[in-house]
């Protein structure tokens, strides 16, 4: 007992020491904190409180809804998935699905009246794709004329055992974009996700690496030059997207074609429209007429060829190749989410030992992530049509995209003089802790609802770095094998934001900080192009982001965004305080599917009882132990 008293009193000597030194460092940092708040952070807060306290700037903020939406009623779908996998002996199940909660909020009533509503019993809200594969099958040799060549492919395995979350993430996207593509009736002036949006566009935007070229559809095959354009997408002229940074910059060719609705191009005539030199150009057209690209894999065709004359032709025409990708993805959701069809994730290729042969396989991840960003960006472009307000949000994160990416570039090009001089000690470990205890400990007359300014998306990959070679501060992308990676800028805007803080006891009670992604609205954030701050260097080419420096900035939609979100958080239920009902609510529909899920996919497993040798050795253990359990 001496010994195992020993052992006890050691493991509680070490958690008082990690707690005492854990509290301490906290403090300090506290401290460091608040000193940076009162000296520059508190200009880059914007304390909405005071202003929905106000009636005639609520009038005014229903003015400004009838303006960015054409309508003072604001319909809304939030949207939210569920995903699971049970892997049984011979086969394993695959589950994802969303669901969405459907609503509306009347501005003409004061304070506004927020209604949900009944889905129609013939439309199907929630996507659900059920996806049983045989363990034969996940080494990719599902047809019956392949040799057995008694090899597993361990990447296989890893590939299809994680489908189930971008399964999960393509249904979200999928029903985002049936809503937003419905009649002129019945789509929604304001999407919620319960996601990051930039995240997931930073996610399945660095390459094409996908193995669905030659997917046969609509008497033809989607082809490398299709999966090109895709990723070319989504354009707008007025936010200047796709831009011409250095990372994806043939993204900015082949969009021209697509603007301009052409097959060919001049050299000069595409040097003078995206504004580059004749050095960037040709780096770019050698990587359009090259028939392998950096990471090593090889194109069937390359996308563009070049002819004598100096003209620049594209194999298909950009607009046709971009609508017949939007129309696969849409055949394949339908038939895997509407229809249940799981052959959908079936397709055939040639056999990589036989190319007279043909193998049948299953979609990976990485197929999936095609279809997901596919989705996403026409997504963005019917927002950007009908004038629909697109917005993710995330509970926990624990990123520093403001105090160290935002900040650290923005000191170095300029933005921010006063920072230039400003000694900053360590601040708390994340953006979230960090702004959580600003209201609580630096200033105690801010009110929720309360934000940060918005940034540009774009800081999720770009920040300050050390340059190795001249050891100064530079501002650099993320390292990756094929070039330093730089998310889509002039697309999403972030912000954090806190919608609950009472301070009516001793106390002061307080939600958590979320996380907003607000998708860019062109007409009204083209303002924030309007500057003169710019990221130009060799590694990350040229990178001009949104920018709303400050609180005094005018940024009507963030206000618009900030109420709507302020007057859907009713606080009613205890464990998401602080956080939009409508996304809960769609989150226990996303749960109640996916609680009826598992049991159907359990209940799979049924007919294999009869024979315990169908089952692990461990199953059978842990299964004989709760019955003795049981009868005790």
């Amino acid at each position: 007992m001496s010994i195992l008293s020993d052992i006890f009193k050691g493991y509680h000597r070490s958690l008082v020491y990690s707690r005492q030194f854990y509290e301490q460092l906290y403090q300090q940092r506290l401290e460091s904190g608040c000193e940076f708040y009162h000296r520059f952070f508190d200009r880059l807060i914007i304390p909405f409180a005071q202003r929905f306290h106000s009636e005639g700037y609520r009038r005014h903020l229903r003015d400004l809804a009838e303006r960015i939406l054409d309508t003072d009623r604001i319909d809304f779908v939030a949207i939210d998935g569920t995903c699971t996998k049970d892997a049984f002996q011979d086969f394993v199940v695959f589950f994802g699905g969303a669901y969405g909660a459907k609503g509306s909020i009347r501005l003409k009533s004061d304070p506004p009246v927020v209604q949900y509503e009944r889905w129609d019993m013939n439309r199907d809200v929630s996507l659900v794709a059920y996806v049983p594969v045989p363990f034969a099958s996940i080494e990719d040799v599902t047809d019956a004329d392949v040799q057995e060549t008694f090899v597993v492919s361990d990447n296989d395995r890893i590939n299809l055992t994680n489908i189930h979350t971008s399964l999960m993430q393509l249904a979200e996207i999928y029903l985002a974009y049936s809503v937003a593509s419905a009649t002129t009736h019945d789509y929604p002036r304001l999407i919620l996700m319960d996601q990051s949006l930039s995240g997931l566009m930073a996610a399945v935007s660095h390459g094409s690496n996908t193995g669905l070229s030659g997917y046969p559809y609509d008497r033809r095959q989607l082809d490398d030059f299709d999966i090109q354009v895709a990723f070319a997408h989504p354009i707008n002229d007025l936010l200047q997207v796709p831009s011409t940074k250095r990372f994806g910059r043939y993204l900015a060719v082949l969009a021209e074609f697509h603007r301009r609705d052409t097959q060919s191009l001049h050299l000069s005539q595409i040097q003078s429209a995206l504004g580059i030199s004749e050095g960037e150009l040709m780096e770019t057209v050698r990587y359009l007429l090259e028939p392998a690209v950096p990471d090593g894999r090889r194109r069937r065709q390359p996308p563009c060829v070049l002819n004598p004359d100096g003209t620049l032709s594209t194999v298909h025409s950009c607009r046709q190749s971009w609508e017949y990708t939007v129309s696969l993805f849409e055949n394949i959701c339908y038939r895997l989410f509407q229809q249940k069809d799981t052959s959908a994730l079936v397709y055939q290729v040639p056999d990589p030992d036989d190319p007279a042969a043909i193998r049948t396989r299953w979609m990976s991840p990485d197929d999936v992530h095609f279809l997901t960003t596919v989705g996403l960006r026409a997504l963005i472009e019917k927002c950007w049509e009908r004038n629909i307000l697109l917005v993710g949000v995330v509970k926990d994160s624990e990123s520093r995209y403001l105090t160290r990416n935002y900040l650290g570039v923005t000191k170095h090009i300029g933005v921010y003089p006063q920072l230039r001089d400003l000694q900053v000690a360590p601040l708390p470990w994340t953006d979230r802790i960090f702004l959580e205890s600003i209201p609580l400990y630096c200033d105690p007359t801010l009110e929720a609802p309360w934000s940060t300014i918005e940034f540009d998306a774009v800081f999720k990959t770009l920040r300050l770095g050390m340059d190795e070679r001249t050891q100064q501060p530079e501002v650099i992308g993320t390292p990756s094998r094929v070039g330093e990676i730089v998310s889509p800028e002039r697309l999403f805007l972030r912000s954090l934001a806190q919608f609950f803080l009472s301070r009516d006891k001793r106390t002061p009670l307080s939600g958590h900080v979320i996380f907003l992604d607000r998708l860019a609205v062109p007409k009204w954030d083209r303002k924030a192009f309007e500057h003169d701050f710019v990221v130009c260097n060799e590694r990350v080419g040229t990178v001009k982001p949104l920018l709303y420096p400050d609180r005094d900035a005018e940024n009507p939609v963030q206000q618009l965004v900030m109420y709507l979100l302020d007057v859907l958080t009713r606080n009613h239920f205890p464990e998401v305080i602080g956080y939009p009902d409508p996304l809960h609510k769609a989150d226990w529909g996303a749960k109640t599917v996916g609680k009826r899920a598992r049991e159907l996919v359990q209940s799979s497993e049924i007919p294999f009882h009869a024979q315990p040798i169908a089952r692990t050795l461990r199953h059978l253990r842990e299964q004989g132990e709760r019955r003795k359990e049981t009868r005790r």
